[in-house]
Formats: structure tokens, sequence, C-alpha cells
């Protein structure tokens, strides 16, 4: 089995609904994405041999993940996020907000993540996405 990875990193903000704790209040992190790509074999042939994908390939995957993400604020899509940014476009500056089907957590956005990248093509085996330099989760589904 051969494993390549490729990370990226992005800021992100995030509001996390009917938490009760420090992180209630909306924040943000430095996001740090590492993929891990899959294969049993490498391609025997052509511009990818030797290869189990081409690093400028999962790279490009990876910065539609970055543009989707980075320099928004995350909100699930329920009655009070909906509610928080209805008030967000009241406001003189605009707000990049992505509603999304599920409380932003850590762990949520790497099942997410994983899912996309798999709809985009590549052979996800492994996400893990810091949301703090000592914090991360890693979702599989091997």
């Amino acid at each position: 089995m051969f494993k390549v990875k490729s990370q990226i990193e992005f800021d992100m903000a995030h509001y996390l609904s009917g938490y009760n704790g420090k992180c209630s209040n909306l924040h943000g992190h430095r996001y740090k994405l590492i993929v891990s790509i899959k294969s049993e074999t490498l391609h025997q042939e052509g511009q990818l041999r030797g290869m189990v994908d081409d690093f400028g390939n999962i790279k490009e995957k990876l910065k539609e993940i970055e543009d989707l993400f980075d320099h928004k604020l995350v909100i699930e899509n329920n009655e009070e996020g909906l509610l928080l940014s209805e008030k967000l476009k009241e406001l003189p500056n605009s707000f990049d907000v992505l509603l999304v089907p599920y409380r932003p957590t850590a762990e949520e956005m790497s099942r997410d993540i994983f899912h996309k990248l798999k709809a985009m093509g590549l052979d996800v085996c492994e996400v893990e996405l810091f949301e703090t330099p000592t914090n991360s989760c890693t979702y599989t589904e091997d």
C-alpha cells in the first residue's frame, strides 16, 4: 500500500450552536489539513508512471477546499444559524458566511472534507484536520 500526503492551511471562524463553554462564542482558528491518498499500485505508464497521483493534482483539489473555507464564518444551517447569518447581513461590513448542514466541529468538518475530496475523484484514505497546533481530528473509512 502506498500513501501520499499533502497539506494546506486556512483561517476560518465558526460558531458552535448549542455549545456551553469557552468556545460558545464566535471564534476562529488557523486550520491545518493533512490529506492522505492511497493506492495498492503505482501508475505503470504515461506522465504519472511511478506515482500514486500527481501532487499538483492533489494540491489543485485541496485549493478548492481552501477556497471553500478560508476566511469564512462557518455556521450550522439551523434556526439559530440562519438568524445569526441574517443579523450579520445587517451590519455595514459584509460577512462571508458559509452555512453547513452540521455543527462545524473539527470532527464534522473532517468527515465533510473527506467526502468532498472523494467526490472530486481522489482516493482519500485519511483526512486529519488540526483546529489548533495541538488538537486535531482524523477521519477515515478504512
